[in-house]
């Protein structure tokens, strides 16, 4: 295959993407509009790598000289050469140190900086940082701090890179070059396929990605073709025949993962198996099925609540225990009698969501009592999260436990008072006669939130 007819490929598929997504609905299209810039000439071009001491990849040199310099692209575009640079060209020509296959610990080990600057003085962390992203042409921005790159120099030369100035693990795309990766986007939008985190994903179509799976003992590769189906629109019965196949497997990771495509993609195929992972031992599973419920069937859907009521009682996992309230709540069930073993619950990530899913609750006026303990929680999240909690609750017993948390926040440094002047708002009174009724002479942090001398 020569460059020359990928380039004249891209042309028609512009055209093409631009037709089908005419409203610019997907990410970044109302930024480029599928719209190219005037290509450059060779001699813009050549001045470009002389000035920096380069020579561009020549598969985005013939993007640059033959569709556009700049314009269309994932994400909100492609820069015109040279501008709009995160990060400065003095170290371009410098071999990038990035590597395709680095984990997440790897990176933070390789550079401990990262996470803790004190390591470094000052100019050595510039340097450090200069070094690491040296190499690397910015040719597009995703948002926030993500940036989208071209390695210029290295043994990913040619290669598009993601990186996040904040240092967070960079992702090398799968794609051996600019125009694969180009092209591949064309190819998404086209066929409709979810495109918010283009690139992040394998591509190809479910037969492309199964045949992937197959073609590998490698247990990533296997997981990146099925989590290469989720920016898929659909699969076909062969591929749910081969989903229910790998989820009858041995490999856990690979299980769960095929029972969470085949609920995005046919949660009817799904139900099945979703029950059986809510009784696994494995709370990974458990919680994977949860999550599926949640995300992929209808909204309000009761068909699982006898299942995840069941659970509910002796759940452990905070994740889990938070999808359950989310899937109960949408389905009806009146969770606050359930969530009360909860308020006390050693760990505190489920006492607050406890306390947040109760506070939900139209019912929680009868529960005052059990809010009043909440406020004397050793974590001072668990408090702001009662008060907010309490909203619309105007119970006057309330008043001195109020009182006493105002005389031990005596800054709004955890947002205490601030919550409890809300609270206090909310209570109804209509003369200085009937606030004097409401309030002791004890209550004097009460009263001068009241707005009373």
């Amino acid at each position: 295959m020569t460059i020359h007819k990928q380039l004249e490929r891209i042309r028609q598929k512009l055209k093409t993407a631009a037709q089908t997504d005419a409203d610019h609905q997907l990410f970044g299209a109302r930024s480029h509009t599928y719209a190219m810039n005037s290509p450059l000439s060779l001699d813009e071009l050549r001045q470009f790598e002389q000035a920096n001491g380069v020579i561009l990849p020549e598969e985005f040199s013939a993007f640059l000289m033959h569709i556009g310099n700049g314009g269309a692209g994932p994400y909100y575009g492609i820069h015109p050469l040279g501008t709009k640079q995160a990060i400065d060209l003095d170290r371009i020509g410098e071999p990038s140190p990035l590597q395709a296959a680095m984990t997440k610990e790897q990176w933070e080990s390789e550079y401990p900086w990262i996470k803790d600057e004190s390591v470094l003085s000052d100019e050595e962390y510039g340097k450090s940082s200069a070094e690491l992203f040296q190499g690397l042409l910015n040719i597009g921005e995703q948002g926030c701090t993500y940036e989208t790159m071209l390695v210029i120099t290295g043994k990913n030369r040619g290669k598009v890179v993601y990186i996040d100035l904040d240092y967070q693990k960079p992702f090398v795309t799968y794609e051996a070059h600019f125009l694969d990766w180009y092209e591949r986007w064309l190819d998404e939008v086209i066929a409709g396929y979810v495109t918010s985190w283009f690139g992040t994903r394998r591509g190809g179509d479910d037969k492309q990605l199964v045949e992937l799976y197959q073609s590998t003992a490698d247990e990533h590769v296997k997981i990146e073709a099925l989590d290469g189906m989720f920016k898929l629109k659909e699969i076909s019965q062969e591929t749910i025949s081969f989903l229910i196949g790998v989820y009858a497997g041995p490999s856990i990771a690979l299980r769960c993962l095929s029972m969470q495509v085949l609920a995005k993609m046919n949660a009817a195929e799904a139900e099945i198996f979703i029950r059986q992972e809510l009784t696994s031992s494995h709370a990974e599973n458990r919680l994977r099925a949860i999550q599926c419920i949640h995300w992929y069937m209808p909204k309000g859907d009761p068909r699982f609540n006898q299942e995840l009521i069941a659970l509910f009682s002796k759940e452990s996992d905070e994740e889990a225990f938070r999808f359950i309230c989310y899937i109960l709540q949408a389905g009806g069930v009146d969770l606050l009698p359930m969530l009360q073993p909860f308020f006390k619950h050693p760990n505190e990530e489920i006492r607050v969501q406890a306390v947040y899913q109760a506070g939900q609750s139209n019912k929680k006026a009868d529960y005052v009592a059990d809010f009043i303990q909440l406020l004397d929680d050793p974590a001072v999240r668990v408090q702001h999260i009662t008060l907010q909690a309490l909203s619309g609750v105007t119970n006057p017993v309330l008043l001195p436990i109020y009182e006493r948390l105002l005389q031990q926040h005596k800054t709004d440094k955890d947002y205490i008072r601030s919550n409890i002047e809300r609270r206090l708002k909310e209570f109804p009174y209509n003369s200085m006669e009937q606030l004097d009724k409401l309030l002791s002479s004890a209550l004097k942090q009460v009263g001068k939130l009241f707005g009373k001398k």
